[in-house]
């Protein structure tokens, strides 16, 4: 399912976007840990060799920045001029492990939509599904300005 680009944010209490089901393989699974230093260069891996779920366990953090992915892919598109900024996190968890391999997918709802001096914050609750599993792997709470095309002139955060 992919969300109309023209349809506005829902209001609070409603559902998003619900994404495709996504496969990470194993090469962008290698880019990301490239590109966070996690190699025997540059850090002491030890502690993640030690664990008894093995090197397909995907990283936290890989699913934390996967938001991004999903939320341009899937979430709303705004009007012209409009643009958005990640505006942080309140609360992420990961409920269950997430291995190299298996499907996932994003059920995202809204949690609140409130007036900002630069525009809207709205929170939305991130939920990252395994296919198959009872638990999801995340559940995230994602903060996005919106910035209208009236307020982009010279606004900051």
């Amino acid at each position: 399912m992919t969300t109309d680009p023209t349809r506005p944010v829902p209001a609070p209490g409603d559902d998003y976007f619900l994404s495709d089901w996504f496969t990470l393989d194993r090469e962008h699974l290698q880019q990301f840990a490239w590109s966070t230093y996690l190699d025997p260069e540059h850090v002491d891996l030890t502690v993640s060799h030690n664990n008894p779920l093995g090197a397909d366990l995907v990283d936290g953090f890989w699913q934390v920045s996967m938001l991004l992915y999903f939320h341009f892919k899937y979430g709303a598109g705004g009007a012209d001029g409009e643009y958005g900024f990640n505006y942080g996190l309140d609360r992420v968890r990961f409920p269950a492990p997430l291995m190299l391999g298996q499907r996932i997918r994003v059920h995202c709802q809204i949690l609140a939509a409130a007036d900002h001096p630069s525009g809207t914050l709205v929170t939305t609750r991130n939920t990252m599904e395994v296919e198959g599993q009872e638990r999801p792997c995340m559940v995230a709470d994602l903060l996005l300005l919106r910035i209208a095309p009236q307020l982009n002139q010279g606004t900051t955060r």
